[in-house]
């Protein structure tokens, strides 16, 4: 067999709202940071006939009850300026594919079309039965697309559809992740997934795996911040990561306030030990989920921006998705599939990235795909700018 894997890392430079982006490297061969992402087209070009499409998987917005600092409604309509911040932030992170995941205080309540958050500005998708996502046209150029779902006891994304019943039975069917309520998603052409893998109960997952559970969380950004989390579920110290972004937050600092991720970014071995468990039983995609909320750190940094910001949030990693085209079925379609992987962009962003498998006919398999060898799969929790050029035929 042949696995080919070409990796090309380039660092992107930036700025944020509050700085201008650098046209290139300077004498020195340094480079400004950049507060925002190019499009995947430009870094990422079409092999085999897929597109690459930047994903954010595991997303909050107004509709979420905790979102935007606890006030995701004002006086009952969803609070705009921060709905504002989310939408810039897709489009200046450059995110192909936002898959939603509101909490169901809020959004069980709500019918499904609002979902969407469309603006006058935005276009409906709709792929035969009705609008099933929005996509937002960027001023900088391309588009993002937006699908709803949601999150709480399991993660079901890119719905087309409410479950069945009131306000209230969806609200149980969404806090419900017994086959009933699984199943009630599925039907309603979710992708089963789930948050925060790190405090799960594997025989649990086995149960969810058997009842249509296409992936769990490999990384979770909430639990590397959360004290409570990260003393309980992945055993470190809890405030352990406040000293290590000094640097980054302090007014006194020096380094660029956006890689205060750094201070955080560390493997979950609970989260990888459980996903390798359920691997072995059959295919399970593993995602890193941003679970973004705005609503975490309120403060501004030197830059000027709070700094939980969705801007900076949704710029430290992605979900890359190689996908046959950038509709939500696409989308979905590769997902379910497992042809993704998980780039820290906050390292840089690993332009010209590939993987396949050949078999000794010669055909080509994608990552995701069943094989006499097993599942072919991929994580690069590792991958950095400073990763060495080139390819390898282990």
């Amino acid at each position: 067999m042949i696995i080919v894997l070409v990796a090309a890392m380039s660092l992107i430079g930036g700025g944020s709202k509050a700085a201008e982006d650098s046209s290139g490297p300077a004498d020195d061969g340094t480079r400004a940071w950049n507060g925002g992402l190019e499009r995947s087209d430009a870094v990422w070009p079409e092999q085999r006939g897929l597109v690459s499409l930047r994903s954010i998987i595991h997303l909050h917005s107004p509709w979420s009850h905790d979102a935007c600092d606890g006030d995701g409604l004002l006086y009952g309509e969803v609070n705009q300026p921060c709905l504002d911040d989310l939408r810039y932030a897709l489009c200046k992170d450059a995110i192909d594919v936002a898959f939603l995941t509101d909490h169901p205080s809020y959004a069980a309540e709500q019918d499904y079309q609002p979902l969407l958050m469309a603006q006058p500005s935005d276009t409906l998708v709709d792929e035969g039965a009705g609008p099933v996502g929005v996509r937002i046209d960027c001023e900088e150029g391309g588009s993002s697309l937006w699908l709803p779902g949601f999150e709480d006891e399991s993660m079901p994304v890119a719905i087309d559809r409410h479950v069945p019943g009131d306000a209230a039975e969806r609200d149980r069917l969404y806090n419900d992740a017994t086959d009933e309520g699984m199943s009630a998603s599925i039907a309603a052409g979710a992708t089963i997934l789930q948050a925060h893998t790190e405090g799960r109960d594997l025989e649990d997952l086995k149960q969810r795996q058997d009842w249509g559970m296409n992936g769990v969380e490999l990384f979770n950004l909430h639990a590397m911040f959360g004290p409570d989390i990260r003393e309980e579920d992945l055993g470190l110290d809890p405030f352990g990561w406040t000293s290590d972004a000094t640097p980054f937050t302090s007014p006194d600092g020096t380094a660029e306030p956006d890689l205060l991720f750094l201070a955080v970014l560390q493997d979950q071995p609970p989260s990888l030990q459980k996903w390798d468990a359920l691997m072995a039983r059959g295919p399970m995609v593993g995602t890193a989920g941003t679970d973004a909320h705005q609503n975490t750190i309120p403060i501004d940094l030197r830059d000027g921006e709070r700094g939980d910001s969705y801007r900076r949030m949704l710029r430290w990693f992605s979900n890359v998705i190689l996908a046959e085209g950038n509709s939500p079925s696409q989308a979905q379609a590769a997902l379910q599939a497992g042809q993704l992987y998980v780039a820290f962009e906050a390292l840089g962003t690993p332009s010209g990235f590939d993987y396949f498998f050949t078999d000794s006919a010669g055909a080509v398999h994608e990552m995701g795909s069943a094989t006499g060898l097993g599942t072919i799969s991929l994580s690069c929790p590792t991958l950095s700018a400073n990763s060495p050029r080139g390819s390898t035929s282990p």
